[in-house]
C-alpha cells in the first residue's frame, strides 16, 4: 500500500509537532492523572498507530487514524479559539496549533482516501444475484 506513505509521514510529522506544542504550553501545571492522559492522547496514541500502519497494513488501522485526526482537529479548533479569545494570545501558540491542524485535516483526507480504496489483488464482492421468480398464485 503505497498509499500509506503520506499517512505514516503526516503523522510523524504531527508528532513532532505536538511536542514542540507540549514543551512550548509546559508551564500549565496539570494533576498527574491529566498529565498522563494528555501525554497518552499527543504521543502514546499516535505512536501505537504510526506502528499499526507500518506492521499491519489493514484498513481499519487507516481508519483508526482518521478517527483520531477528527478528534484532535476538534480539539485544536478548540485550542485556537480559546486562544484567540484570551486578551493577550500567544502568537507561537496559535502557530503551532494552526499547524497541527493542518496536518490533522491532511491526515484525514488521505487517511480516508485510503481507507476507502481497494487493494489491487482484492475483488469488490460479488453482488446476489435477484430472485425473479414470483411466488405462484393458487
Amino acid at each position: 500500500m503505497n498509499a500509506l506513505r503520506p499517512v505514516i509521514a503526516l503523522f510523524v510529522a504531527l508528532i513532532a509537532l505536538e511536542g514542540i506544542l507540549y514543551m512550548a504550553e509546559s508551564t500549565a501545571s496539570l494533576s498527574t492523572i491529566r498529565e498522563g492522559v494528555l501525554v497518552g492522547f499527543l504521543f502514546g496514541f499516535p505512536t501505537l498507530l504510526v506502528g499499526g500502519l507500518l506492521v499491519i497494513r489493514q484498513h481499519w488501522v487507516v481508519m483508526a487514524t482518521v478517527m483520531y485526526s477528527t478528534i484532535a482537529l476538534a480539539l485544536d479548533l478548540a485550542t485556537i479559539v480559546q486562544e484567540a479569545s484570551q486578551a493577550s494570545p500567544r502568537p507561537l501558540i496559535l502557530a503551532l496549533t494552526l499547524g497541527s491542524s493542518l496536518l490533522n485535516f491532511l491526515i484525514m483526507i488521505l487517511g480516508g482516501r485510503c481507507a476507502l480504496s481497494l487493494r489491487p489483488d482484492e475483488r469488490p464482492p460479488a453482488a446476489p444475484h435477484p430472485n425473479l421468480q414470483f411466488p405462484s398464485s393458487s
